[in-house]
């Protein structure tokens, strides 16, 4: 298998880590593997915007996904490069004989709808880690294993991106299909389930569509909040929904929102959605944190004191995502430097996490949405009802309510000490115009992926 299989196949892994589909395509989408050589695995992009994009914010979530792929630490380079070489596709271009021999399955056509159930088989109930975190959810995932389609019907998870939704979603797929190998299980994201519709549109086929995504017996949709927005996508999964519904057959979807705060999506799937069971997934705390460290290490066959494990799980306490990529880290540098794992070591590996980490502010949020908007920060707080100010505004103190964790009370006096009042109305007034105001969510949905590019 030569590197332009591994990088394809980590992709797959990659996309499903970032929290934002736009953010995949923007700075990771034509990235394309160079050299894979004493465990550094080398990419290339066309852009400085990318390269330090993926520098600063991906490189450890890549570096997971191809540890992952090739069992064994790897440390992630990035370059600059004006094209794709030609001599890449020949196989004999990877270094690593054992990477050579290496019997990985390829990655799944993404654009054609005869595909198998595209489940991780690394993701099981096994390996799942339970805490209080998320001891409810993976209860729930064994009834519908044990019983699909009887009890929780959907099954919709939802959380912060990196809590464990999408492995505790294949995990059921994957049982599933143990325990029942004569079952058709689907997993796809909510992006492929737009892709294959319109290419199947463009095509003239769908029927096809159709019965891809309703002739199985488990359909598992991965960050359904991605369909807000998109008419013909919700129109047809709404349909694919009822018929499967009414077939008796399980849905589990997973979304960064609970049903009911997906406000641009359609009422009528909002309320299907909350047919079945919704669990919150959330942060795990410190116990689960070092249990999800050391299962991971032990996947990895590498041996490591709890004394770093104990270390890391205090210095990160965001999500699983960062937990691994941590360790990833950690295992790295010691492979690279040839040292031994000590807590000296470990502290020295994350002392730049740190100045990876961008702080959504009050004042970041003005900042950016003055400068698409092409006003002043002063105007913003200031006392101004003109449209071209007032809307602005009120995006700006929505972004605040949604992306932090003020209150309305705090939004207030920073918006120049208004009324609490006011600020309710100016953010509910946004999010019932983005409903109907397509434009007006381009425009919030561009500012929030700037602010979380």
């Amino acid at each position: 298998m030569d590197i332009n299989d591994v990088w394809n196949h980590a992709q797959s892994y990659i996309r499903t880590d970032i929290n934002s589909i736009v953010a995949y395509n923007t700075y990771l989408k034509d990235a394309f593997a160079v050299s894979y050589e004493n465990d550094i695995f080398t990419i290339a992009v066309t852009l400085p915007t990318r390269k330090k994009m993926i520098e600063i914010k991906y490189k450890s979530i890549i570096e997971s996904s191809l540890s992952r792929i090739l069992a064994k630490p790897v440390v992630l380079n990035v370059i600059l490069s004006d094209s794709r070489p030609e001599h890449l596709s020949d196989p004999h271009t990877a270094k690593d004989e054992e990477l050579q021999n290496s019997n990985i399955p390829k990655p799944l056509n993404k654009s054609s709808l005869l595909r198998k159930n595209n489940l991780n088989p690394r993701y099981t109930m096994e390996n799942f880690v339970v805490g209080k975190s998320n001891s409810y959810a993976f209860a729930a995932a064994q009834n519908v294993v044990n019983s699909p389609a009887q009890n929780y019907n959907p099954l919709f998870l939802y959380g912060k991106s990196g809590l464990g939704k999408t492995h505790l979603m294949q995990a059921i797929g994957n049982e599933i299909l143990k325990r029942n190998p004569n079952m058709t299980v689907l997993y796809v994201t909510s992006e492929q389930f737009t892709n294959d519709m319109v290419e199947c549109i463009k095509e003239k086929n769908m029927e096809e569509f159709r019965r891809t995504y309703r002739d199985v017996d488990v359909l598992l949709v991965d960050d359904v909040q991605f369909i807000e927005g998109k008419d013909g996508t919700q129109e047809e999964f709404f349909h694919t929904f009822n018929d499967l519904h009414m077939k008796n057959k399980q849905i589990v979807l997973t979304s960064d929102r609970k049903p009911k705060d997906l406000i641009t999506l359609e009422e009528r799937l909002r309320t299907r959605f909350e047919w079945g069971l919704s669990i919150d997934i959330v942060i795990p705390d410190y116990e689960t944190r070092v249990a999800i460290l050391r299962t991971k290490a032990e996947s990895l066959n590498i041996k490591i004191d709890d004394e770093i494990y104990e270390y890391i799980a205090q210095r990160i306490n965001s999500n699983v995502r960062e937990l691994e990529g941590a360790l990833s880290k950690i295992i790295s540098y010691a492979g690279i430097s040839h040292k031994n794992i000590d807590i000296d070591l470990a502290e020295y590996s994350l002392a730049s996490m740190a100045a990876d980490e961008v702080k959504i502010t009050p004042q970041v949020i003005i900042e950016h949405v003055c400068d698409f908007y092409k006003i002043n920060p002063e105007d913003l707080k200031g006392p101004s009802r003109v449209k071209e100010i007032v809307t602005p505004r009120h995006v700006a103190m929505y972004l605040c309510k949604t992306l932090t964790d003020m209150n309305f009370v705090t939004i207030a006096k920073v918006f120049g000490n208004r009324d609490r009042t006011s600020v309710m109305h100016g953010v509910d007034r946004i999010m019932k115009n983005m409903i109907t105001n397509a434009e007006l969510k381009s425009e919030i949905d561009f500012i929030t992926k700037d602010l979380n590019p």
